[in-house]
């Protein structure tokens, strides 16, 4: 009789422990910013930097270290394989997270918003279709100035 008793207190020992463990973890989970609650989508958009997006680290459960993303419209998401995407977003568009129908990407040292379920390949077009527009703008910004100073030289000259 007293073994049964034993193994009632021990079952209920690890029930208190696993209810204590799983308090702790929503309690300990981070506040959301202001920038990153929720909010209704409009419109579905095509991609656009976020410059509010990011990952922070802390300390969960065990003091293990845990890595969370957050972006504009996207509150704490835990991001499990963190080292593998910090790798691989070097080369390739990652997805990072997704709520709603919005997604994030990380690619190089950027982080991008979408609601119109792009893949990697189309965000990387995009991407590269930004860099070369921006190019030509400094370039034609360049060539503009360059044309002023010689028509000031001509003038004054």
């Amino acid at each position: 009789m007293s073994g049964v008793v034993v193994g009632v207190v021990v079952l209920l020992g690890v029930l208190v422990a696993a209810a204590a463990a799983m308090a702790l973890r929503r309690r300990t989970w981070p506040e959301t910013p202001a920038f990153a609650r929720p909010r209704p989508v409009t419109s579905p958009g095509g991609l656009a930097p976020d410059p509010n997006a990011g990952f922070f680290t802390d300390r969960g459960f065990l003091f293990r270290k845990r890595h969370f993303f957050v972006g504009t419209g996207c509150p704490p998401a835990l991001v499990p394989d963190f080292p593998s995407l910090d790798v691989s977003r070097r080369e390739q568009p990652v997805r990072i997270a997704r709520h709603g129908i919005r997604a994030w990407w990380w690619f190089e040292d950027e982080f991008y918003r979408e609601a119109v379920g792009l893949g990697a390949d189309d965000v990387l077009a995009w991407v590269r279709e930004r860099d070369r527009r921006r190019r030509a703008r400094q370039d034609r910004a360049r060539l503009l100035s360059a044309a002023e100073e010689s028509l000031r030289k001509r003038e004054n000259g």
